[in-house]
């Protein structure tokens, strides 16, 4: 009787570690933003759970999700427009979509294999530069939803499953901003 009690407890702590285990490797990646300022000598990190962000994107109220609609300054799109749109670049072969230059400044967006690329370079006196790595994955799990709705949760799952890696870079200065993903709690 003895072992047999022994055993039962063993199994049964085996397998707690066990679904905790499984628990943390399906939720073990983690988004990280950290922002450096040497001048007033101040370092923020943010550190959050992929598991986190998730319970936040349920609260998202249903008429945001079912907005379907995009606004960005003058740009007004509903959602056909948007999806046509979105087919367009999604099956665009690898290009840069648009250069912007001026004596100060360059801008490019394009497509790289399963990403859109941001870069902007600043030349002024202190110069600046922005790096986004945005997966196309991630786009496609945001417009996944019925028709009219944003599909934040699968977007997210998508943002995790894109596993470590870079996705923002910013340097202005001696300032910089990151944002990346991968599997440690901290910062590194």
């Amino acid at each position: 009787m003895k072992h047999t009690s022994l055993f039962r407890k063993s199994l049964i702590c085996f397998l707690m570690v066990a679904l905790a285990w499984t628990g943390t490797a399906l939720a073990d990646q983690w988004i990280h933003v950290e922002v450096e300022n040497p001048r007033d000598d101040e370092v923020v990190k943010i550190n959050l759970p992929f598991s986190l962000m998730n319970a936040a994107v349920a609260m998202i109220p249903e008429d945001v999700k079912a907005d379907g609609h995009l606004a960005i300054d003058d740009l007004d799109m509903d959602w056909q427009e948007l999806m046509a749109l979105w087919r367009e670049i999604k099956d665009a072969p690898d290009a840069t979509f648009v250069t912007v230059e001026s004596r100060d400044e360059k801008v490019e967006v394009k497509k790289s294999g399963e990403y859109v690329l941001i870069k902007t370079t600043e030349s002024t006196e202190h110069g600046s530069d922005v790096d986004v790595k945005f997966p196309l994955a991630v786009v496609d799990a945001l417009l996944s939803g019925p028709e009219g709705t944003f599909d934040f949760a699968a977007a997210l799952q998508a943002l995790s499953d894109y596993g470590p890696g870079e996705l923002v870079t910013v340097r202005d200065g001696d300032e910089t901003v990151r944002v990346w993903i991968d599997d440690q709690n901290e910062a590194d």
